[in-house]
């Protein structure tokens, strides 16, 4: 079935949940067909087909569940339906007739696939700067101002051994001390200037030493010395500034310097310390974590430049991304009601767009359909499912 791009639209409202993708979401679609030589129900079975298909498929609906349902709905008079599966309820809200077009409204509420998701062959990108040690009193001793640094370099060594799709591609050279004040801006800014779709935020608040004297009886025995590592983290969704995970990695271990030492924290004997190796499990663990966290989230990148029918768009062949994918377009904006609460919508351009050449990191992208880009600006918005 062809569309007329330049008569239909469609319209998506989300509310974001925060903690990802582990609860289901409402999602309402406008759909709009203009009515051609009199056939009211093409129009109307253009309009919604079109907006169905691309809440579901923008949702993360299998192309499976897509058919299905689009093919069962606009078979049944009251267009609703009920299902076990990825859409738990799907039904048509509302039927405006006009002039010489239709709109019709549905609303799905949807929940993530519970299958292995396409998304996790994708390679993600993650941004971050160094870790901001709220109390440099605690790197006195060994004389270690470095610590952040080499904490957040260590991570993105160990991250790319561990990980197969997970990369901490973008250090900034400092500290960053993320206030609520302004946080989703910072992360907005960091994750488009270093062309990752998520940030990692992190704050270390504890790296001090405890030393345990021997007791008078016991004279010969050593001084015990134990260092704390304590390191919080969240991670974003650069695009959205939707919070994805937050977690908080405790450790202790000996400290085998005594408190005269100068300690390299580049060192490899710095890491093969007790407690390098203590930080080091922590994190795999956080490695773990995020993986789990963001492997089915949907890859997503910016529009970098509109040139006639074609979008250069910030998604390439380091991502995964291919000659021949197909990817959806899209525009964001917030609305807050009226009790003050932020709703992220969505405008989601009609129809596919084909990748026509993959670069390293950068790809050209054009309409399947007719080809027609009209609107699309850059800084607009570009995901593949």
């Amino acid at each position: 079935m062809s569309f007329n791009v330049a008569s239909i639209m469609a319209l998506f409202c989300l509310t974001f949940v925060i903690s990802g993708q582990s609860h289901a979401a409402w999602y309402e679609a406008k759909g709009q067909a203009i009515i051609v030589n009199g056939n009211k129900e093409k129009a109307r079975r253009d309009a919604t087909e079109e907006a169905l298909k691309q809440a579901l498929l923008f949702a993360g609906a299998s192309i499976s569940s897509v058919q299905q349902l689009t093919n069962g709905l606009l078979e049944s008079e009251d267009i609703t339906i009920s299902s076990s599966g990825e859409v738990d309820h799907l039904e048509l809200t509302d039927e405006v007739w006009h002039s010489n077009y239709v709109t019709v409204s549905v609303r799905a509420d949807i929940f993530p696939a519970t299958k292995q998701c396409s998304a996790v062959d994708y390679d993600k990108n993650i941004a971050t700067s160094y870790f901001m040690v709220e109390n440099r009193q605690h790197l006195v001793e060994g004389k270690i101002p470095n610590f952040s640094e080499a904490v957040t370099r260590k991570l993105a060594t160990e991250m790319s051994a561990q990980a197969q799709h997970l990369n901490l591609s973008f250090i900034a050279p400092h500290t960053t001390r993320w206030g609520i004040n302004g946080l989703e801006e910072n992360v907005r800014a960091l994750s488009e200037k270093s062309n990752a779709q998520f940030v990692l935020v992190g704050s270390i608040s504890d790296v001090s030493v405890q030393r345990d004297r021997p007791s008078s009886l016991a004279f010969w025995k050593e001084e015990k010395a134990t260092r704390y590592f304590s390191l919080s983290i969240k991670v974003f969704d650069g695009i959205n500034s939707g919070l994805l995970m937050q977690r908080d990695y405790l450790t202790e271990a000996d400290w085998p310097f005594d408190r005269f030492t100068d300690v390299d924290e580049f060192s490899a004997v710095f890491w093969r310390s007790e407690f390098g190796d203590a930080i080091k499990k922590q994190m795999h663990q956080l490695t773990t974590d995020i993986s789990e966290t963001i492997a089915c989230q949907p890859l997503t990148g910016r529009v970098l430049d509109v040139t006639g029918s074609h979008l250069s768009v910030s998604l390439g062949r380091d991502n995964g991304i291919q000659t021949g994918d197909t990817l959806f377009v899209y525009q964001t904006s917030e609305i807050v009601d009226r009790q003050g609460k932020a709703y992220l919508q969505y405008h989601i351009y009609p129809g596919e767009f084909v990748v026509e050449n993959a670069y390293g990191n950068s790809a050209k992208i054009i309409h399947k359909g007719s080809g027609i880009i009209a609107n699309i600006q850059e800084s607009d918005f570009v995901i593949k499912r």
